[in-house]
């Protein structure tokens, strides 16, 4: 039988747990997290509170995609899990939810502002997108970085050709809100794509600026969603 002495013990824990990373990696998904949990449940009740239930279902399913992204995400990245396959499920978990949350915010404002047609039009690109990406990291988590990036940016601006009836229907300040978490997501993909910058960062590295990028622009679009239940209430 094999002894393994305490570097050994420490070096294959490393390797199991993703290997060394900046030392914050994680924490702002966990504190987006508990935050989304707790606006995503006054969102809910509140939509379920004023506007049809069709579209509350829609706010509904937004604010657990929120949940859903930031819980996992911290989990994978915080938690010292013990088994490299362990780690490798997380990391599958972890990068679906990224497609799927993108869905889920497509969908209150597909069934609030938009016709019946035209919003059923867009959820139906939107959803076999996000389960599309959902998939492809599920059972290919070692694809090439870019194609995340592809799939991430592609699938986010895809309401573009509805801009203009967005903006007809829910105003100027929810577009351009929707617009800026757009733009701030997308800087955040390239940095998680490009690995830069922070690439060997002690503390705040590449991914550390990626997950304050989703942070940011979740936030905007947060405050979107809400102007427009609102509005609609």
């Amino acid at each position: 039988m094999t002894v393994l002495n305490e570097g050994q013990i420490q070096r294959s824990y490393i390797m199991a747990d993703r290997g060394e990373r900046p030392l914050i990696r994680g924490w702002f998904h966990f504190f987006a997290a508990a935050l989304s949990a707790l606006s995503s449940a006054v969102l809910i009740t509140f939509a379920w509170m004023t506007i049809a239930w069709y579209e509350a279902l829609g706010v509904t399913l937004y604010g657990a995609g929120v949940v859903l992204l930031f819980g996992v995400s911290s989990a994978y990245h915080l938690w010292p899990w013990q088994r490299a396959e362990t780690v490798q499920w997380w990391r599958r978990a972890d990068h679906a939810t990224i497609s799927i949350f993108i869905a889920a915010t497509y969908t209150p404002l597909c069934l609030i502002v938009f016709a019946p047609k035209t919003a059923a039009l867009m959820l139906t690109v939107a959803w076999a997108g996000g389960i599309s990406g959902a998939i492809l990291n599920l059972v290919w988590i070692n694809h090439p970085r870019w194609l995340d990036v592809v799939v991430y940016v592609g699938l986010g601006w895809i309401i573009v050709p509805l801009l203009p009836t967005l903006w007809h229907e829910a105003g100027a300040a929810v577009v351009w809100l929707l617009f800026a978490g757009g733009v701030i997501y997308t800087l955040g993909a390239l940095v998680y794509g490009f690995k830069w910058p922070g690439r060997s960062a002690r503390y705040y590295g590449y991914h550390e600026h990626f997950h304050t990028a989703t942070v940011a622009a979740a936030i905007c679009h947060l405050v979107a969603i809400w102007m427009v239940v609102v509005q609609a209430g």
